[in-house]
């Protein structure tokens, strides 16, 4: 749609690039915010966001490479930490993130569970934020999508590429014209768009949740439980290349129901279909998420003593 932002003194500025940023900075807004109502200086959270930035980015690579670049991963392990060397799976970066964010809490001494309940919307408001970039690259796109007669095109001459409005399910559809989409110039299912949305809605909810929460590590179990039934159905429509963790052979009535996932893998070849690494992950976190529940669901909220107002302005 939009890969390229500018030029500056004829290098490219990535599009992609711009919205990961913007991503993990919503992120840290959010937690720099929340931090204080639990009695946290906010200034003391500064090197987790460090953590956060490198072990996503580690993260992120590394699962991809996996994935869907096992042969060249397997051949060259080292090939996954080259900085053009691929692409960027979101699970990946959120997985390396938390485990050097825990990582760096938990030797510090900080409440673990409240700083869970406190980071789970501010990652799924990254994962929204960052989609927008997928949306302008035109990675993670959908399958090939109806879009019936005389639809209007949103976008018009802005974009390289359409968002269709049309009469027929699904009724919003993108076009790309270029970028790194693996289908171009034909109407697909908008994922990018329904990530957004589901992203950034379950983030709002689970923020107002957070002050009303009964105890310590149940907004973090929400979100494991919430996020991945969103980005499983999400994945049953996309198109892109993200690799199988197995696959199985299905009728074509089957196929047509879920194009996304009997496209995931372009070298998989007729009517079958397959459980994605995204959708994998997904279902160990609702595990996780149901674990965790279970475990604290009677262990209440542990004191926490809100930062005064005048602490906050000596900090500031």
């Amino acid at each position: 749609m939009w890969p390229t932002l500018s030029e500056v003194n004829g290098m490219p500025m990535n599009t992609y690039g711009l919205f990961i940023a913007l991503a993990f900075s919503a992120s840290f807004l959010y937690v720099h915010l929340r931090a204080p109502k639990i009695g946290i200086e906010p200034d003391r959270l500064l090197p987790a966001y460090g953590f956060a930035v490198l072990g996503g980015l580690l993260g992120g690579r590394l699962l991809y490479a996996i994935a869907v670049d096992t042969q060249a991963f397997l051949s060259n392990p080292l090939s996954a930490l080259a900085p053009t060397g691929g692409g960027f799976a979101v699970y990946g970066g959120v997985l390396g993130g938390a485990l050097a964010v825990g990582a760096y809490l938990a030797s510090r001494g900080f409440p673990m569970w409240k700083m869970g309940d406190i980071a789970a919307p501010s990652v799924l408001i990254g994962m929204g934020v960052g989609r927008f970039g997928c949306f302008f690259a035109g990675c993670c796109h959908g399958a090939i999508a109806p879009i019936g007669a005389d639809p209007v095109s949103l976008t018009g001459e802005l974009l390289k590429g359409h968002v269709w409005l049309s009469g027929v399910a699904p009724f919003l559809t993108t076009e790309f014209e270029g970028g790194v989409a693996r289908i171009t110039d034909v109407p697909l299912y908008p994922t990018q768009i329904w990530s957004i949305v589901s992203c950034l809605s379950l983030a709002g909810l689970l923020a107002w949740l957070w002050p009303r929460r009964r105890f310590d590590g149940q907004i973090a179990a929400l979100a494991l439980l919430l996020e991945p039934p969103f980005r499983t159905l999400i994945e049953a429509f996309r198109a892109d290349h993200r690799g199988y963790v197995f696959t199985w052979p299905v009728s074509e009535r089957v196929v047509a129901w879920f194009p996304g996932m009997t496209q995931a893998g372009v070298d998989v070849e007729g009517a079958m279909m397959g459980l994605t690494t995204s959708q994998f992950i997904g279902l160990l976190t609702m595990v996780a998420g149901v674990g965790i529940y279970l475990a604290r669901r009677h262990s209440g909220r542990g004191v926490e003593t809100p930062l005064a107002d005048d602490m906050l302005e000596q900090l500031a």
